[in-house]
């Protein structure tokens, strides 16, 4: 049985409180919609790329913005239908580490809040909502990975604009600030079908104050072609459903498995929406850095409370080395 641990982070200088109350789970309906894909297991989708025109999406996110923001998944179709089997990860692919985690360049802020995951803000039509994500070092030092819906509203919908991430958020403090987009992948089966077996997407940040993101957060490592199966896997989140508010980060720990005839890999957790594109952390080396092999893509609706995601493949990998 999963050990879901509800984690209230505080801010406060050099002291670290830890509540564990319960369960807690993160994010987007496992009720969605999955197109039929008509792309070969041996032709990975390719992604599309967006780039951002704006001069200062951080600079739209007032504080009352940010509290009022709805979680991405409540704009998801309902359907709990599990992924396509695109891959096997058991079988066709070899697991691998397209980056490692490192650690901030100067540690100059006393936080328990894991400076690597945050949340992402973003506008669609008029509305504003909220995911989550995490740093992923990289070359270029300033990417961040979540979930596809989290750019793109899927077939029939367009780009996302405003976005910026914030790290680290409590309570509506900022303690790393807001980092401004510049640009955004994800993969056309997820633009054109609606396929949660590419909900991944790769977001890079503007520097901010002349510093690169990854130089001042750290960044979680990247891993790709692992089996859903693993141990001692942490999903962090920023639920803000009910009873949750997206106003303090949670993380559930436990063991991942393969759903049935699909690509997902779950976790018995119950955050709900706002989680979506947390990290999955494999090999966790402390509170903040991990290897990232998947980003919550959906929850359920019925049953036992449990996160999906497709854990990253080649074809996330190859996207990731577009990136920089």
């Amino acid at each position: 049985m999963k050990n879901l641990k509800w984690v209230l982070f505080c801010l406060i200088t050099s002291i670290v409180i830890v509540l564990c109350l319960g369960t807690t789970t993160i994010f987007a309906n496992s009720n969605e919609t999955s197109s039929k894909d008509t792309t070969s297991k041996k032709a990975p989708d390719l992604p599309s790329t967006q780039e951002s025109t704006e001069i200062d999406p951080a600079g739209y996110w007032t504080e009352e913005k940010m509290k009022n923001a709805t979680p991405a998944d409540e704009k998801l179709p309902k359907e709990n239908k599990p992924a396509p089997n695109e891959y096997d990860n058991t079988e066709s692919e070899k697991p691998g580490n397209a980056s490692d985690p490192v650690g901030p360049k100067h540690a100059t802020i006393n936080v328990v809040v894991p400076s690597t995951a945050g949340k992402v803000f973003f506008s669609y039509q008029g509305n504003d909502y909220v995911c989550s994500a995490s740093a992923i070092n990289s070359d270029a030092k300033n990417l961040i990975i979540t979930a596809g819906h989290c750019v793109h509203g899927g077939s029939g919908e367009g780009w996302h604009s405003n976005i910026a991430f914030a790290p680290a958020y409590y309570d509506g403090d900022l303690p790393y600030g807001l980092w401004n987009w510049q640009e955004a992948r994800t993969f056309n089966g997820w633009i054109n079908d609606s396929n949660f077996s590419y909900d991944q997407a790769f977001v890079t940040v503007r520097p901010s104050n002349g510093e690169n993101l990854i130089h001042v957060v750290g960044g979680n490592g990247l891993s790709y072609g692992y089996s859903p199966e693993q141990q001692n896997v942490r999903i962090f989140g920023w639920p803000a459903e009910d009873p949750y508010d997206g106003e303090r980060p949670y993380y559930c720990d436990g063991d991942t498995y393969k759903r049935l005839f699909s690509s997902d890999a779950y976790m018995n957790c119950d955050m709900n929406g706002g989680a979506s594109g947390g990290p999955w952390l494999r090999e966790i080396i402390d509170e903040d850095l991990g290897y990232v092999f998947a980003v919550t893509s959906r929850r359920s609706t019925s049953g036992t409370p449990r996160l999906y995601a497709t854990p990253n493949s080649q074809a996330v990998k190859d996207m990731f080395d577009l990136m920089d």
